[in-house]
């Protein structure tokens, strides 16, 4: 999946934002923005702190056993990334 730019990401993440309870979903968000972290250009160091904090989270997430702490988790850490992904924007640089 070739994502263009920061709207069509938040789209796609928005789409996990309507199920929180379903295990698999936060290793699945933690694999598309593996996929577009090279291209992320973040406004500031802290956005990018932040977010590679919250992305690394994703996947701890997944290993929790108890299904509310794991939405509620999931919930909390989706919600920032997608904070975060609107104020970026994709790098046009070609490698």
């Amino acid at each position: 999946m070739a994502i263009k730019n920061t709207d069509e990401l938040s789209l796609i993440l928005q789409q996990y934002q309507l199920d929180y309870y379903t295990k698999g979903n936060a290793l699945k968000v933690h694999n598309i923005l593996t996929d577009v972290l090279p291209i992320i250009e973040f406004k500031s160091e802290n956005c990018s702190s932040d977010f590679h904090k919250r992305h690394v989270e994703l996947k701890k997430i997944e290993d929790l056993p108890d299904l509310n702490e794991y939405s509620e988790k999931f919930a909390q850490n989706l919600l920032k990334l997608l904070l975060i992904i609107n104020n970026c924007k994709f790098s046009t640089k070609v490698n």
